[in-house]
């Protein structure tokens, strides 16, 4: 019968963010008295890069692993001192801080960041005994403790079909996101208001929820490679006729992801809404990007939020309204990452669940167009109690 070990923590789920305090016992079940020079709880983290480089690559360095690793954390206790271990289970306790700087565990097809508490019997004999238990660890990002997020995100530009003297009139677009940063279990909602002032259709357009993970390996050299997914998706498919105007409404889920980095590290996680619109026929399509963060703690909203309303000119454009919005790619269903496949162990990353709906794009048009007198009405008429706002834990 061989020696076993087992954790127990102070939380039902073993997920702990930066700057918290690793609490919980070690319990060590010895099957026979052993000779040891002494017994530690380690709790180490830290991220590992490693790639195959590009069959078809020109790169001197075609057919290397291109590697990297960096630790954030190796805080080592000593729980028990050199003597005999007898026969039994024994109790010990850790408690252990962890730094501020600790970024996201996330587990990636060229990396992953980890975080590990082991126990260690250093025997006399050659052959210590070493227990390991994955935990979850996420980078506290508070979204409240940064007020510059709360600015609407507005991305305006003009352009131009066909070119010199076969140039069109201008095609005016504008994309207004009312934040700059969200949670997991949130929806991002967005207008996009198009002017079309040349003589060609725009046939519709496109917006998406993007994750950027960018490895830099340090070995043999330095390079980096970058992974690129699509969260949630949004298909706008009506057209805007030559020498008209719509806006048009939407929304985004956010799944259960990591939160964005926040310090500079050989995995950097990022987030983008990006927009592509078909200008139609044989014209080039027009994308960008918006940069946007994903924290652990949403900023706090309810259905009286009508700060998108606010930032629709309803003066330029008093056209109808539409709404589209697809649903996004089940997360639960995207494939295990195939690095270092022996390791089994998935990072829980928790999700934002507001108890009442979140405010409906149509609603937050309409509002634009109430009377004085419809505004009175709603501030005397009674309010709903607010309902609180939840967590949940998701693979």
């Amino acid at each position: 019968m061989t020696s076993t070990c087992s954790f127990e923590f102070d939380r039902p789920e073993e997920v702990y963010y930066s700057g918290e305090i690793v609490r919980g016992r070690a319990l060590l079940n010895i099957s026979s008295n052993r000779s040891v020079r002494g017994v530690y709880i380690i709790l180490e983290g830290e991220a590992k890069v490693q790639w195959n480089d590009d069959k078809n690559s020109q790169d001197f360095h075609h057919g290397f692993y291109f590697k990297g690793n960096q630790s954030y954390l190796n805080h080592k206790i000593r729980v028990f001192g050199s003597g005999d271990l007898t026969t039994g289970i024994h109790t010990y306790e850790f408690s252990i801080p962890l730094p501020l700087e600790c970024p996201s565990s996330l587990v990636m097809e060229y990396g992953k960041i980890s975080y590990v508490i082991s126990l260690l019997i250093d025997r006399d004999d050659p052959y210590n005994n070493l227990f390991q238990y994955p935990l979850t660890i996420l980078q506290n990002y508070n979204l409240n403790l940064s007020p510059e997020l709360m600015t609407p995100l507005v991305h305006e530009d003009v352009k131009h079909l066909c070119c010199w003297f076969c140039r069109s009139a201008p095609v005016f677009y504008t994309f207004i996101i009312p934040y700059g940063g969200y949670a997991p279990g949130q929806k991002i909602q967005y207008i996009m208001k198009i002017n079309n002032q040349s003589t060609y259709d725009v046939d519709g357009f496109e917006v998406n929820l993007r994750q950027n993970i960018n490895f830099r390996a340090q070995v043999p050299q330095t390079k980096e490679r970058k992974l690129e997914k699509t969260l949630s998706h949004s298909l706008q498919r009506m057209s805007v006729r030559r020498l008209s105007k719509k806006s048009f409404t939407g929304l985004l889920d956010i799944p259960s992801v990591p939160p964005s980095s926040r310090y500079e590290g050989i995995i950097l996680v990022q987030y983008f809404v990006s927009v592509i619109i078909s200008m139609g026929e044989c014209h080039m399509d027009s994308e960008f990007e918006v940069p946007i963060v994903i924290g652990t703690s949403p900023f706090p909203q309810s259905e009286e939020d009508t700060s998108i309303s606010q930032l629709f000119d309803t003066e330029n454009f008093g056209t109808p309204h539409s709404v589209s919005s697809d649903q996004p790619p089940s997360y639960d269903t995207c494939k295990p990452p195939n690095y270092e496949e022996a390791s089994r162990f998935r990072p829980r990353y928790p999700m934002f669940l507001p108890t009442a709906p979140p405010p409906q794009p149509e609603d937050e048009i309409s509002a634009l167009f109430q009377t004085d007198t419809d505004r009175r009405q709603d501030i005397e008429a009674p309010k709903d109690e607010a309902k609180p706002y939840g967590w949940s834990l998701s693979s």
